[in-house]
């Protein structure tokens, strides 16, 4: 797979509606097929619960027939001890580099494979979004490239800028959190920072989190679509993409 059609989650279309709603699956064969891919390629999934306890988890096994899945055990209590009591978890990860998110309700404690595990039901809806259908330049994390975010109650979250894109911009951070940026909040007038390559101010919307690493070494990756990109800007989203990938070659 080359760089041009590897999936990823800053490159998301949002020409025509909202980004969320053209990636949401609510049939449960489709979400069955998410899930079980989810498992199969073992990928690690942040579950965050509704008083914010967050962790690491994985897919162990799909019942489509009972529309369950069962997920690996948590150890931490009082992270354990919240999601049992939590009537709303969301789970965010990636899954072929493409952000995968879901809202499932209280779970249960099961058995699986001699361990214990936790078991739910599918969730109502999915969110896969699709392939990329921009070219995506990554940076070199030397040169310091940042995205100010403000917030409403007048703080500015700043960000490492990891890739750019026609579409979007995939940021990272230590201390930025899906508590800060859920997924689907709408950010206006976000400034990307490119030092001597130039600076840009776009409102942007969250599409993706997801989380590399464990405890606190955990670093908070976030996929943002640009909205409603003019064409000037693109034109210079152009050249941005262009620079930055020869600096990255160089």
């Amino acid at each position: 797979m080359n760089q041009h059609d590897a999936p990823g989650p800053a490159d998301h279309d949002t020409e025509a509606e909202p980004a969320d709603d053209r990636y949401r699956l609510t049939h449960n064969s489709q979400i069955g097929t998410v899930l079980r891919d989810l498992a199969w390629q073992k990928c690690m999934l942040s579950v965050r619960t509704r008083s914010a306890h967050q962790f690491v988890t994985s897919i162990l096994h799909v019942d489509p027939v009972n529309r369950t899945f069962v997920f690996d055990w948590c150890n931490a209590e009082p992270e354990r001890m919240s999601l049992m009591i939590s009537e709303e978890n969301a789970f965010s990860g990636l899954l072929r580099g493409v952000p995968v998110n879901f809202v499932v309700g209280q779970p249960a404690a099961t058995r699986y494979e001699d361990g214990p595990a936790f078991v739910v039901e599918f969730p109502e809806k999915l969110y896969h979004f699709q392939r990329r259908r921009h070219f995506r330049a990554r940076t070199l994390v030397t040169k310091g490239y940042r995205c100010e975010m403000p917030m409403p109650d007048k703080t500015v979250l700043g960000l490492d800028i990891a890739d750019l894109s026609l579409s979007g911009v995939g940021l990272r951070s230590k201390t930025v959190t899906a508590d800060h940026l859920p997924v689907g909040t709408t950010v206006a007038k976000c400034r990307l920072d490119f030092r001597d390559l130039g600076k840009l101010e776009v409102d942007m919307q969250v599409v993706g989190h997801w989380l590399v690493g464990h405890d606190d070494s955990a670093i908070h990756h976030f996929g943002c679509a640009f909205v409603n990109p003019d064409g000037r800007m693109e034109n210079f989203l152009q050249r941005l993409v262009f620079a930055l990938e020869l600096a990255h070659r160089g």
